[in-house]
Formats: structure tokens, sequence, C-alpha cells
């Protein structure tokens, strides 16, 4: 029989067990990391996607010939993504209480993991001959790898609630670190000169490493890691039954700061990136290999990544104490500042807009300024919601404002489309 005592929160606090080597901090990390990792994936394999849905008729890819497909495609993929997510935020909202958090966990990853051994099949496949078939097959396996995502979101929260605070800041650093990290597996494809197809086996391989080590390490610590057994001590499945519209109305209007915050950045992020900064080709193009080749992998993803992810960083290492509306009205100010500046940048084909900023350094001094407040107002969207719930409402304030994110998306999902237009 074992006869070590049991631990509780209420424990005093040299007896707690420890995160030994990190262990859970580095598992909340890799679980930020996996939930954002898809659609990081998706959107920074640029060049393989215009390379299946390019013109066949000429054998260069240029913006001088972009088909249809290859100019609708981040739009496109965007409202997909957009749309799977409101759809099973609020199914995992109403439902999600039915079934264990080690199912809403696990279970999404196995689902995800298996969508992307079957998306890295048909990079061996010729689609030339049937695009638009194959452009509606990707946009499923997108649907139905963000549906898991967005499950697997919500499960990950409810842990997070049951864990000091500074695990929440592993898990939005994860987040952050997945745009970098697909951004530098770009870069690398290209400066060692592999194909488009061999490129994005790479990025579905990679991910389907990195899911399954953190299927495997979460497997691990959910079962022999004494300190998170330990903060899970206390968890139960408190929603017995579902949320009532009066208990979210209550909550959204304590947390509404959160939801304020990104109902602006999620505005222009829609009609920025990937929409228009995916189209912006450098002034010299047709010029050399950094012109034609690596402008929009290290400028447009590389670069935004590294400054999206300081911008992160940032919001948790600067405890600023000023009101949560007050960021509110920063995000307001953004949208009237970068929706106008991109639009005017060299994003090509246009039929409407001058260019007015045509040079590459005006490019990238305004992609340098949106990255950073992107970063800095992302994460603190849900830092506003951590500062302003109560601890004791504090899992289903995030379930909350996640369901107010996936709604805003969906609502704001057709400002891809017409900015594209627009231009």
């Amino acid at each position: 029989m074992d006869n070590k005592p049991k631990l509780s929160l209420e424990t005093p606090s040299k007896d707690k067990p420890k995160d030994v080597y990190g262990v859970v901090y580095i598992l909340f990390f890799l679980l930020g990391l996996v939930h954002i990792l898809p659609w990081t994936f998706f959107v920074t394999a640029h060049d393989y996607w215009m390379h299946k849905f390019r013109n066949t008729s000429f054998e260069d890819i240029d913006s001088n010939h972009r088909t249809i497909l290859q100019t609708e495609f981040s739009p496109s993929l965007t409202i997909t993504l957009q749309l799977s997510t409101i759809a099973f935020l609020f199914l995992g909202l109403f439902f999600g209480h039915k079934y264990s958090i080690k199912l809403r966990l696990f279970g999404p990853l196995i689902i995800i993991l298996t969508s992307f051994i079957f998306a890295a099949i048909f990079i061996h496949i010729d689609t030339d001959t049937w695009q638009e078939g194959f452009f509606a097959l990707t946009m499923l396996i997108v649907a139905v790898i963000n549906a898991m995502s967005s499950i697997f979101g919500m499960g990950a929260y409810s842990i997070i609630s049951n864990f000091p605070p500074e695990y929440l800041g592993a898990y939005l650093n994860g987040g952050g670190m997945s745009t970098i990290f697909t951004a530098c597996l770009q870069i690398l494809s290209l400066a060692i000169s592999i194909s488009t197809e061999s490129s994005a086996l790479v990025y579905f391989w990679v991910a389907n490493v990195t899911i399954a080590f953190t299927l495997f390490l979460m497997g691990v610590v959910t079962r022999h890691n004494r300190f998170y057994q330990f903060n899970m001590e206390n968890y139960k499945q408190k929603k017995e039954k579902m949320l009532s519209f009066r208990q979210i109305v209550d909550i959204f209007k304590v947390i509404w700061p959160g939801a304020g915050i990104t109902l602006f950045f999620l505005i222009t992020n829609n009609t920025v990136h990937p929409a228009l900064t995916s189209l912006v080709v450098s002034e010299g193009e047709g010029n050399g290999q950094w012109n034609d080749v690596y402008f929009v992998p290290v400028i447009t993803f590389g670069l935004y990544a590294i400054l999206d992810y300081v911008g992160r960083i940032i919001s948790l290492q600067l405890k600023l104490n000023i009101k949560a509306e007050w960021f509110v009205g920063f995000a307001a100010v953004r949208v009237f500042i970068f929706i106008p500046l991109f639009m005017l940048c060299n994003a090509q084909p246009r039929n409407h807009l001058p260019v007015v900023f045509d040079h590459d350094y005006q490019f990238i001094i305004i992609l340098i300024m949106y990255a950073l407040t992107n970063g800095y107002l992302v994460n603190n969207a849900i830092l506003v919601v951590q500062k302003l719930a109560p601890p004791e409402k504090l899992e289903d304030a995030y379930h909350v404002n996640m369901v107010v994110y996936g709604t805003l998306l969906g609502a704001l999902s057709f400002i891809s489309f017409i900015s594209v237009d627009l231009i």
C-alpha cells in the first residue's frame, strides 16, 4: 500500500513538489507550439502552394502570371481556418464538459498528426490536372486540423487555469515560437536549394515529429510528474452542465477588454497578414535570388515572426500599471495606421490603388512596427483575461474568451478577400 501523504493546494509551500528540470514548463511551451504550428506551417509553405496552384503554361512563377487560385489561396486559407474555429469552439463550450480533459488533449493531437501525414502524401502526387479539386481538398484538411486545434486549445486552457501565471507565459511563448520555427525551416530549405516539394515535405514531417514528441511528453507528465499531479489535484470537471447564457454574459462583462483587443487586432491581421504581405514583392524582382527567392520568406515571414515573438516577450516582461481599456484603444488606433500603409506597399497584382511605398526598406520599416505591436497585443488579449477574471472563474473565462475570439474570426473572415480585391 502507498503510504505517501496526499498533497493538496493547502500543503505548506516547503512540502509542495517542484517542477524538476522545468519539464512541465517545457510541456506547456510545446502545447502552445503545437496549437499554432499547423496554421503557421500551412501559411509559411508559401512557395509550395504557389507551385501547386501555378499557371502550368509558364515555366517560372512570378507575380505577373498568378492564377486565381494562387491569389485567393491566402484569403481562402484564412476564412477556412476561421469558420472551422468558430464552429468547434462553440461545440467545445457547449459539449466539452462531457469529455475528459485527457481526451480533449490527446484525441485532437492524434487527429492533427494523422491529417499532416495525409497532407504529406499529396506532396508526391501530381495535382496539375485537378488543381481546383486539390484546392478544395486542401481546405478540407485545413478545416479538420484547425477544428481539432480549437478543441485542443480549450483543453489546454483548462489545464493552464490550474497552474501559476508563468505557465500561461510558457504557453503563449510556444505559440509565438511556432512562426519563427516554420520561417527558419523555410529559409533553410531555400539556402540548401531543395525543391518546393522537398521543403514542404520537411515542414510536414517536422510537424509530425514535434506533435508526436509532445504527445509522448504529455503522456509521461500526466502519469508520472508529481508537480503536474499536485496542481491538478483539485481539478474537477466543474461544469456538470454547460454554462448558461447568463453566466456567459456575466463572464464577458468582466473580461470584455480582452475581446476588444482581439476585435481590433483581428481586423488588422485579417486585412494585412498574410493576405497582403504575402503578395508584396521586392522592388528588384527579377534581378537575383534575394529579390525572387528570399525576400518573401525572410522578410514577410521570418522577420515578422521574430519581431512578433519579441513583442510577445515584451508583453510578459513589461508590466504596465494601466487600465485594460487603454490596450483596447491602442489596438483600435493600429487599424487606421497599418491597413492603409500596407495597401500602398508593392503588393502584386493590383488593379486599383497606386503603389506609394515601392522601396523594400519602406515595407520593412512598416512590417517591423506592425509585427512588434501585433505580438504585444496578441499576448495582452489573454493576459488581461488572467488579470480580470477571479481565480475560481478563470477556466470559464479562458473558454468564453476563446469562443469570442472564434466568433470574431468568423465574422471578420471576409475582410481578407476585400483587401486583396481593393488593391
